[in-house]
């Protein structure tokens, strides 16, 4: 397993690896939120937006030459956030869930916010979505908050938003 920086090439396997942990770790959503998750969040323009955009991290993890996992992070541009990153998500292949990649990616992260300066990194996580919520207290994270999110279909969801302080 090694970990690199996402490519322009990996988009479409970034897609298909957000397609199938979205459906998967979201399966308490309608279909049709799931799909508009997908469409929306992970579009090509979005996606090479992300990647010329350089307070973006995008980190794969890559497994017998193939994409198998990736992390993306934004830096937070407020001045009350200053050396803030907000983790958008870890997202692995489902049928590779349990190997510790979603550790090695979240490891390789640390390593990049670290090298840009960050010390504390946020990510909200919907309530109902267990699996993730036990994933990042079990990587440190501290659960501070909770507040509503829009969803893209209309509608709201809860969610939590968690806080790991790097320094």
């Amino acid at each position: 397993m090694e970990t690199r920086d996402v490519t322009a090439s990996d988009i479409p396997e970034i897609r298909r690896v957000s397609h199938e942990a979205v459906n998967t770790a979201y399966d308490f959503l309608p279909e049709k939120e799931r799909e508009a998750t997908v469409r929306e969040r992970f579009s090509d323009d979005r996606l090479e937006t992300a990647l010329a955009d350089d307070d973006v991290i995008l980190i794969a993890a890559v497994a017998d030459g193939e994409l198998v996992g990736y992390a993306h992070v934004d830096a937070i541009n407020r001045a009350d956030a200053v050396g803030e990153g907000s983790l958008r998500g870890i997202y692995v292949r489902p049928n590779r869930w349990r190997e510790g990649i979603g550790t090695i990616l979240l490891d390789a992260t640390e390593k990049a916010i670290r090298e840009r300066g960050f010390t504390q990194l946020s990510i909200g996580v919907l309530t109902e979505n267990e699996r993730g919520r036990r994933f990042f207290e079990s990587n440190g994270f501290e659960r501070v908050e909770e507040r509503v999110e829009d969803l893209f279909t209309g509608g709201t969801a809860y969610q939590q938003v968690y806080y790991h302080d790097f320094a």
